[in-house]
């Protein structure tokens, strides 16, 4: 039932084994081509060798997208949206609804403003909200130190991941796999959300955070909440990967929270207390502050959907002060969310 609710910064990068270590090298065009250490980095290639007359991938939209060029920060605008709520995490479910934890239930709400739950009993605590290809929905739950699977017909609620210290950072892919960072633990997981299989992405990172797949889903990337860095992890096989990497380190700022990318590959990522929301190019050599906001706490955020009102070609932005929406034009979309037309 739906009821109506009236700086460029230094990047640094690594490394020499599965647990990460510092160097003072950034990898060139190359060696990021070629793979470090004989592990390929798969399609992630230089912004540079980005071509503008490569097809763009989807973004909900027929216009052609041109990753040869770097939007200018002084070109973003933003626009504020009210009511959303003040959950750590978020998504857009295939009907075009924003789904969230609300008051301990997963809860669905149009831009109309029509709400729904989808599934009550999140009193535990949430810290990552994804929706699923097959349109399932799938919750970081403190209360069960892990993944929670909620039926999106029958709300019916199983526990797909257990034994994580603190999970907080969720990612999907087009195959129904989840990956959660356990932030306590320094480790990424992999899961298959419907056969239960599971598989170890990385350990031995500094406090992971938020995770994201590149558009073409051959890196992981992983942001750290006071680690200070964002790491770059290469898918080697369907389930293995290689050593992380550290893609953009700066010392100043240590809340690295929120992660996404754009549709050529760019990472974005926001920083807790200052309000900022960064750039980093896929090759590490370019970092930019895109834009600070009017808040101290912005913890996650999704490219729209295309669907149910929210732009595509907009970044949305969770203001857990405001209790609302920063909805930010880069200049760039975002790729497809899982369960959409490709």
């Amino acid at each position: 039932m739906w009821i109506l609710l009236a700086v460029a910064c230094r990047p640094t990068t690594t490394t020499d084994g599965v647990t990460p270590t510092d160097d003072t090298t950034l990898p060139s065009p190359t060696d990021v081509a070629s793979g470090h250490s004989g592990h390929s980095w798969g399609r992630w290639v230089p912004h540079s060798e980005h071509s503008a007359t490569e097809p763009p991938g989807h973004t909900g939209t027929t216009d052609p997208v041109d990753c040869s060029v770097l939007p200018d920060p002084s070109s973003v605008t933003v626009n504020t949206l009210t009511g959303w709520g003040i959950a750590e995490d978020f998504d857009f479910d295939l009907d075009g609804n924003h789904l969230a934890v609300r008051n301990g239930a997963l809860t669905l709400k149009n831009m109309a403003g029509q709400t729904r739950v989808a599934a009550a009993g999140f009193n535990g605590g949430t810290a990552g909200t994804r929706v699923l290809a097959t349109g399932d929905m799938l919750v970081c739950d403190f209360a069960v130190s892990g993944l929670t699977l909620v039926d999106k017909t029958t709300g019916g609620r199983s526990t797909i991941l257990s034994g994580l210290a603190y999970p907080n950072g969720l990612e999907v892919d087009r195959d129904n796999r989840a990956y959660v960072a356990d932030n306590s633990s320094g480790t990424v997981h992999m899961v298959d959300v419907y056969t239960g299989d599971h598989w170890i992405v990385a350990t031995g990172l500094r406090a992971p955070n938020g995770v994201i797949l590149s558009p073409d889903q051959q890196v992981l990337y992983v942001g750290t909440f006071g680690g200070n860095v964002v790491y770059g992890i290469p898918r080697l096989t369907d389930t293995t990967w290689g050593q992380p990497r550290i893609l953009v380190s700066d010392p100043r700022n240590g809340g690295f929270d929120g992660i996404n990318v754009d549709v050529c590959g760019n990472v974005y990522y926001t920083e807790f207390v200052a309000g900022n929301v960064w750039r980093v190019t896929p090759d590490g050599t370019q970092v930019d502050r895109m834009v600070r906001l009017p808040s101290a706490w912005i913890p996650n955020m999704r490219w729209g959907s295309g669907v149910g009102g929210w732009d595509p070609n907009k970044l949305y932005v969770a203001d857990r002060q405001g209790a609302g929406l920063f909805e930010l034009d880069l200049g760039l979309p975002g790729p497809p969310h899982v369960g959409l037309p490709p």
